[in-house]
């Protein structure tokens, strides 16, 4: 699999500034871990706001629950990108990771 093609990743939030901070990462290099572990943070929020939408059924409308699935299908692609990039040697994972980085194609 290659690099993100050049594109800027995520690391998060500045926590001074409040503004979105990005890099161009490297394979195995430091932002790139700092990406990854933005990535999987934002996935842990993402899933426990998604299982308190989901669980409070009548209150929610099906819009309401419909505006979370672009958010969630990025943060699910970011996290098997994660995961396959952590763990080459499994090859259902890898993949996947794999298929899912070349439908993306330049999008990020």
């Amino acid at each position: 699999m290659e690099d993100n093609n050049g594109w800027p990743r995520s690391l998060g939030v500045d926590s001074e500034s409040g503004k979105p901070a990005w890099a161009i990462t490297a394979r195995g290099g430091l932002l790139e871990a700092a990406a990854d572990i933005a990535d999987l943070e934002s996935a842990t929020a993402l899933l426990a706001v998604a299982e308190a939408v989901l669980s409070a059924g009548e209150v929610v409308s099906d819009a309401e629950r419909g505006a979370f699935m672009a958010p969630l299908v990025n943060a699910l692609r970011n996290v098997v990108d994660v995961a396959a990039r952590r763990n080459p040697e499994n090859p259902p994972v890898h993949a996947a990771a794999v298929q899912i980085m070349s439908q993306r194609g330049g999008q990020q």
